[in-house]
């Protein structure tokens, strides 16, 4: 089954769109078109999934995907056949690509281990009380 692919950088990455359309075009078996913020794949699911592998092994903590609802070059978002203007969902596109550092952050950061007793517990009322009550002066 023939899917589409969404695959975006994290605005922190050293890569570019180019250096990954770069690494598709030598595979030549998922068509793909290059954007501003990565790649849009698309083709036999398995062969794109691949392809997606071979991205996210470049800089595994800041390549990520998402499956797309539309094809490349589907006229119902298509900017040229729409009169121009951003795509539909381009600026939350932007928004998220953004929070990815952030997310790409937290993935290389090395895992934090909880002891045991560490769990948070509840805290009394009246102790709560007391808290914000010697706080407040």
């Amino acid at each position: 089954m023939i899917k589409t692919y969404l695959v975006v950088l994290a605005s922190d990455s050293n890569l570019t769109p180019s250096m990954l359309a770069e690494k598709v075009s030598a595979r030549g078996d998922v068509d793909y078109k290059e954007t501003c913020y990565g790649l849009l794949l698309e083709g036999e699911e398995e062969k794109v999934m691949k392809a997606i592998d071979e991205l996210k092994a470049m800089d595994p903590s800041r390549v990520f995907y998402k499956q797309r609802g539309y094809k490349i070059g589907d006229s119902r978002i298509c900017r040229a056949k729409r009169g121009g203007g951003p795509r539909p969902g381009y600026h939350m596109l932007s928004m998220e690509r953004e929070v990815l550092k952030n997310v790409s952050k937290a993935l290389e950061s090395p895992v934090v281990e909880v002891k045991e007793g560490d769990e948070k517990r509840k805290i009394a009322v009246d102790k709560l009380k007391k808290i914000v009550e010697s706080s407040e002066s």
